[in-house]
Formats: C-alpha cells, sequence, structure tokens
C-alpha cells in the first residue's frame, strides 16, 4: 500500500486568497492604529516587504525565536517576515511609527500583532467562501479507488481540518487520517541544518520528526520547502526514512527559485524530487501505482 503525508494549507487549500485576506487584515488593522488611510499603509507595508525580500535567507518566520521558513518560500509568511524584520529594528521610513502604534496599543511586539491578524484574516478568507480546492474530492475518491493511505499533517489546529473535509463528507478513518497541530516549525536545536538548494534549513524538528516515524510514508507533499520537505529529505540521507521515499513540493506563484531547482537525484543535496502545480497532478504524474 502507498502512503502519502499531505501538508495541508497551500496543498488542500486556495492559498492565494488567504494570502489576500490576511494581508488585508493586517494593513486594516495597522492603518487604523496609525490613524492613516489603508491605501497609505498598503504601500508602506509593500515597502518593507521589498527590503525583507531583498536578503530573504535572513528572514522569515522566528517562532521561539528560531528561524523556520524563509521570508520568499511563502506568501504565506509575508505578514510575519515583515513583523519580524520591524521587531529586529528595520529603518525603513515610517517603521519606526508602525513599532510605536502597534506597542502602544498594548502589543509587546510587532509578531504578537501580527499573529493576532494572522487568525483574523484566516477566518476572513474562509468566511469568503475558501476552503478546500475544487479539486479535493475527486482527488481523494480516486485515492481511496487506488487504495492509497492518506495522512494530512498541518500546523492548523485539528478541528480546522475537520471541518473543511467534513463539509465534502470527509472524516478519519481507514485509510484517510488528519493530524492538527503539527508544530513542522518547532525547531530545537538551531546549529543543526542541511543545505538544501543553496540554503542551511533547520532540520532539528522533533514534533514533526515524531510523525514521519510513525507515518513511515513514501510520498510526502508539501508546498514549503523548510517546514515539510527539508527534514523528511535530511532523515532519508540519514537512512532513517527509505531511500524510495519521493518529495514533491506542490509549487504555487511564488515558489522560489532555490526550492524548485534542486540538484541531480544523486546528490544528498537535494529536497525535491518533483514538482506539481495542482493537488490533481498527482493522479496523472506516475506518482501513484495503477
Amino acid at each position: 500500500m502507498t502512503r502519502i503525508l499531505f501538508d495541508f494549507d497551500g496543498v488542500w487549500t486556495d492559498q492565494a486568497s488567504e494570502v489576500v485576506a490576511i494581508r488585508r487584515v493586517f494593513v486594516e488593522e495597522a492603518a487604523r492604529l496609525l490613524g492613516e488611510p489603508y491605501v497609505l499603509a498598503d504601500a508602506r507595508f509593500e515597502q518593507f516587504y521589498a527590503v525583507v525580500l531583498e536578503e530573504p535567507e535572513l528572514h522569515g518566520w522566528f517562532p521561539r525565536g528560531m528561524h523556520a521558513a524563509f521570508a520568499d518560500e511563502d506568501a504565506l509568511l509575508a505578514t510575519a517576515s515583515v513583523a519580524d524584520w520591524l521587531d529586529r529594528g528595520g529603518s525603513e521610513p515610517g517603521a519606526a511609527d508602525w513599532r510605536r502604534a502597534i506597542k502602544a496599543a498594548g502589543f509587546d511586539t510587532v509578531m504578537d500583532f501580527a499573529n493576532a491578524q494572522f487568525g483574523k484574516g484566516m477566518k476572513a478568507a474562509r468566511s469568503g467562501g475558501h476552503g478546500l480546492v475544487e479539486q479535493a474530492a475527486e482527488v481523494l475518491d480516486a485515492l481511496r479507488t487506488r487504495g492509497v493511505d492518506v495522512v494530512v499533517a498541518s500546523n492548523s489546529p485539528p478541528e480546522k481540518l475537520e471541518a473543511l473535509f467534513g463539509a465534502i463528507g470527509v472524516t478519519s478513518g481507514p485509510g484517510f487520517r488528519l493530524v492538527g497541530g503539527a508544530k513542522k516549525w518547532w525547531v530545537e536545536d538551531p546549529s543543526l541544518m542541511h543545505l538544501f538548494g543553496g540554503r542551511h534549513v533547520r532540520t532539528d524538528r522533533p514534533h514533526y520528526r515524531a510523525i514521519l516515524e510513525e507515518v513511515r510514508p513514501d510520498v510526502v507533499i508539501g508546498d514549503v520547502t523548510s517546514l515539510d520537505l527539508a527534514l523528511p529529505a535530511a532523515m532519508r540521507v540519514a537512512g532513517d526514512l527509505a531511500p524510495s521515499l519521493r518529495l514533491i513540493l506542490r509549487r504555487t506563484q511564488g515558489s522560489p527559485e532555490w526550492a524548485t531547482s534542486q540538484p541531480g537525484l544523486e546528490s544528498p543535496s537535494r529536497a525535491v524530487d518533483g514538482t506539481v502545480d495542482s493537488i490533481s497532478d498527482i493522479l496523472r504524474d506516475g506518482f501513484l501505482p495503477d
């Protein structure tokens, strides 16, 4: 039996609409705290983000102060990347005003503010009718027919996964399992790193490792190299997962070149074996047994 471990956000969901909603909520609230028009705050945010993307390997998501993902590998990280940049003293025009206004509103850090707006943005995206991608039910039916064992492991809370899959009539049971709160972002020892596509990715992620060791997947599919694919790649090299394990990047419009242009199959410095542009691609590109 083939067992596939899927990520969730950006693989089974419409990430583009989520990105728009999260940024809009973040900027709207910042504009309110600053007492300025949305269009001005949005232009300022765009300037901040452009500076962050000049050195994306230095910026991104830093939960618990640990660098979990790079600024350029997931559009959902835009607000977190800007927030971290501001907290670290970013000095573009207007940056100090943002810090003052946000802290005056009772937030200890800009990242605390960003985390609060992220949840509101996700909720706004859902209220707009955005849930699973249109092909979700079709793909799951095809996987069931072929006897594929599906596990979906996500940083999102389990109730979110259950609600969205439940809306299309799919619940956990034989051949299909949901694992929420996966904590793929949890980095323990930041000095343990592997080089993938020219980036040093931190791979001591004990919570995600425990999931990988329990599931023992034949295929892993995710949209963020650092969060989804780097650790199983490192485990494959170390012999902790099967050498036949396939690592598939669900490519998005913003997927960076370093994540998609990896060394050849013989190289241990490889976190991606192939890419798909939509979840339905796995049904036709030779990923599954006949």
